[in-house]
């Protein structure tokens, strides 16, 4: 007797653990964004690994299947999207290019694929925008916790518009700076502060011998000291360019989590280099 009344009594009076809500994101920068505004209210899923690129990047069907338990998924335009898209199609999807002012893609074939390109998530002024979209989809989906999410981007918002002010006190007068990169995942911070990316990597591939050529003679009228790399991508053109220019190498991740950080450590990056 007394078991079945301790039983009755902790069914009664235990806490209630609400679920949480399930997001599937694209890519890692994602993740940041829609943990800051959800909080303890979401569980979120990167479809691509570390350290992986996603633009090359192939899910397996272990990630898919896993994928399939999500009730969100928050889409960016990566080329990987397409192939599993028909599989998620009892999520919700959202597709966070919408309503953006996009930049074609430059330099990159697998960017070309959905014909922009897709580091939205590298501009301040965009973030905000992704951040609201994530907010609004949030509270439809969990209107219970609507004040909440609210709340957290009023104050994602404000961290973000105290970074594009410090961002601009650091590339003040560098305007039309011309900046050597491995794979061209800058544009939209560049057009955002008035910078010149210069892709080495050629519509994905390892540059030829005559653009090799024609952007060390660029980088050298122009008194660039710096090439910058990234680990997802291959390093072997932008090494060879730096040995050339006896140049120092510095490696960026555009695909870093915390995306806040990563535009502090960019910006010091570009300023400096």
């Amino acid at each position: 007797m007394s078991r079945v009344f301790f039983l009755l009594f902790f069914l009664l009076f235990a806490p209630v653990v609400e679920a949480k809500t399930k997001v599937l994101v694209s890519v890692a920068p994602q993740k940041y964004l829609v943990e800051r505004i959800g909080c303890n209210e979401v569980e979120v899923q990167v479809l691509v690994p570390a350290g992986a690129s996603p633009h090359t990047y192939e899910p397996s069907p272990k990630q898919v299947i896993k994928a399939q338990e999500g009730e969100i998924w928050f889409r960016i335009g990566e080329g990987f999207e397409r192939q599993i898209l028909p599989v998620l199609s009892k999520i919700e999807v959202v597709d966070q290019r919408d309503g953006l002012p996009l930049l074609e893609a430059n330099g990159c074939s697998c960017c070309a694929k959905e014909g922009h390109d897709p580091h939205i998530w590298l501009s301040p002024a965009l973030l905000k925008k992704l951040a609201r979209q994530i907010e609004e989809t949030l509270s439809t989906h969990d209107p219970e916790n609507r004040l909440a999410y609210s709340h957290n981007l009023r104050h994602l918002e404000e961290d973000l518009d105290r970074q594009h002010e410090w961002i601009l006190s650091q590339l003040a007068g560098l305007e039309g700076k011309s900046l050597l990169v491995s794979h061209p995942a800058f544009g939209y911070f560049c057009h955002d502060y008035h910078l010149n990316q210069l892709s080495i990597e050629m519509e994905g591939r390892e540059p030829t011998p005559r653009y090799l050529i024609h952007l060390v003679d660029k980088a050298r009228s122009e008194k660039i000291q710096t090439v910058f790399l990234q680990k997802q991508y291959n390093t072997k053109g932008g090494k060879r360019i730096a040995r050339e220019l006896n140049a120092e190498t510095v490696y960026l991740d555009p695909y870093a989590e915390n995306v806040l950080e990563n535009l502090f450590a960019i910006t010091e990056a570009f300023a400096q280099g």
